[in-house]
Order: structure tokens, then sequence, then C-alpha cells
């Protein structure tokens, strides 16, 4: 299980973009490097998770955490996934009253708003190119 967290988390970290995003790099990891399942499968499991509740990309990583450790997979995608998210987005709040109005802060924002263009547009075509 710590395997399966450790993967997650570090994914956590750097998956960038939102729920469609999420989706292309963990069509990177788990099927072309990982090799945890082929595209039929994976295409299977992302076509379920758009008709559940939430975003997809945390459907699609409990999913394939289930897949490899059934429940207690499950729960440890989810938690390494989230958790980054989690952590950042406190440090942020902490940070927020004292950095928000200078131009570093403005300018790390705008980047990350065009890495997060990019990002979702480069999954989005893959994915189109695969299903």
């Amino acid at each position: 299980m710590f395997s399966i967290f450790k993967l997650f988390f570090l994914l956590g970290w750097v998956s960038f973009g939102g729920p469609a995003a999420h989706i292309g790099y963990f069509r990177q990891t788990f099927v072309e490097k990982l090799k945890w399942l082929d595209d039929h499968e994976y295409g299977q499991i992302v076509a379920l998770s758009q008709f559940l509740p939430g975003p997809g990309s945390s459907q699609v990583g409990f999913a394939l955490g289930y897949k490899r450790g059934g429940l207690a997979g499950a729960c440890a995608s989810f938690l390494g996934f989230t958790l980054p998210s989690v952590l950042i987005m406190i440090g942020l709040a902490l940070l927020a009253s004292q950095v928000i109005e200078t131009s570093a802060f403005q300018s790390v924002v705008h980047g990350l708003k065009l890495l997060a263009v990019v990002v979702v547009a480069d999954a989005a075509w893959g994915m189109y190119k695969i299903l």
C-alpha cells in the first residue's frame, strides 16, 4: 500500500491543470510507463468516471488504486494524490495575507495559469489521439 501511496503522492505534487490534465498524467504513468493496464481498460475507467459525481480524475485515481491494491489501494491512491493539494492550499492560505499583493506572487500565478492551459491542451490532444 505504501508504494501505491508514494506513487500517487509524487504525482500529486506535479500534476497541474485540473481533472482533464490529471487523466492525461495518469495515462502516461499507469498505461505507458508502468503498464498496470492497457489503453482499452484505461478508456473504460475514464468513461465510467464520467457517470460518477465529483472530478473524473479522483474517480480514475481511486479506480487505479483499487485495481492495484483493492479497497486499501484505492484509499492509498486517493489520499496520496489529494494530500499535496491540501498541503499546498494550507501553505498558500497561511502566506496569502503577506504576499498576495506582491508583483512576484502575481507573476507566479500568471505563469501557473499559462502552464495549466498548455497541460490541459496536451492531455486533451493525447486522449483524443488514443481514444
